[in-house]
């Protein structure tokens, strides 16, 4: 059984912690925007830490329950609703046969998080379930279609605890750790890179988010297309900078600055265009402490 979908929205994909060891293939990392939304909701429901999820982007989705199940939603509040009623969200919650779930309008953030207890059960391909459009691989929900899950019901309600629920209003500062290239940049070039405030751009979406500001004036403006990561800040021809997301190819040509803190990138996840975002640069030992923490919460085994 399943929620039957009765408004598919503008974009509500199935997304898990994400598709590896596939890069040598050509296949993105993939998975959910915003990871720290996303452990939580696993967290809560004592899922596994990669179990799969309803990523919802910008809401306009409506599911009818066909069977008792436990769920969390997280993430952006984008007016979530049971049975016209408003919600709680960050915190578990027993839906019943026949319930009514909706996301309407945009308040706060992007992207939104529907977890059931043990996951959805959908297609396993290429060692994941998330949905990759740009390499064809699934598609988005649509109307009239199941979502299948297991019958579950909660023993006790979970939330997660006030401090920890992001302000997705606030201008972000995404941490940098310096790549291999970032000696080729000039000490001028570097001091512009941080010392401005960007703006995200319309051309923003799961694939890369594309900055528009001052830019830099790039003597090479290309170079001989080698590996990416999850995170690289390429700076491309126009001199201004494309951070890759869970989407993007698995090769590029800019030269690369640096590669953004990966915890710091689901911050990003909820940001939409006009936001402003800055720069500044992070310890390796310190981004990795951080990482640890994080993993070990979550008990990620990535």
């Amino acid at each position: 059984m399943s929620f039957k979908v009765i408004k598919s929205g503008f974009l509500a994909t199935i997304q898990d912690y994400g598709r590896f060891n596939h890069a040598k293939h050509g296949m993105s990392r993939c998975g959910v925007m915003d990871e720290h939304a996303y452990s939580w909701t696993n967290y809560l429901l004592n899922n596994a830490f990669d179990d799969a999820v309803l990523e919802i982007s910008f809401g306009a989705v409506e599911l009818e329950t066909q069977l008792d199940v436990l769920i969390v939603v997280t993430g952006a509040d984008l007016d979530f609703k049971i049975n016209q009623k408003s919600a709680t969200m960050w915190h578990s919650v027993q839906v019943h046969k026949g319930d009514i779930l909706s996301w309407g309008a945009q308040k706060s953030g992007i992207r939104a998080y529907l977890a059931v207890k043990n996951g959805f059960n959908t297609k396993v391909l290429f060692g994941s379930k998330s949905v990759n459009l740009r390499e064809h691989i699934g598609t988005k929900i649509s109307q009239s279609e199941p979502l299948d899950y297991v019958e579950s019901f909660g023993i006790s309600e979970r939330l997660i605890p006030i401090q920890y629920i992001p302000n997705y209003n606030k201008d972000i500062t995404l941490r940098l750790l310096p790549s291999y290239q970032f000696s080729e940049f000039s000490i001028s070039q570097r001091d512009l890179f941080f010392n401005q405030t960007y703006q995200i751009t319309n051309a923003s979406d799961r694939t890369g988010c594309r900055l528009q500001g001052a830019p830099i004036d790039l003597k090479q403006t290309k170079i001989i297309s080698e590996g990416m990561s999850y995170g690289s800040v390429e700076i491309a021809t126009d001199g201004l900078p494309i951070i890759l997301l869970k989407d993007a190819p698995t090769i590029g040509g800019y030269p690369k600055i640096g590669t953004v803190f990966s915890l710091d990138l689901a911050k990003l996840a909820q940001k939409q265009p006009n936001a402003h975002l800055r720069f500044e640069l992070i310890n390796i030992n310190e981004a990795q402490e951080e990482r640890v923490v994080f993993n070990q919460f979550f008990n990620i085994k990535h």
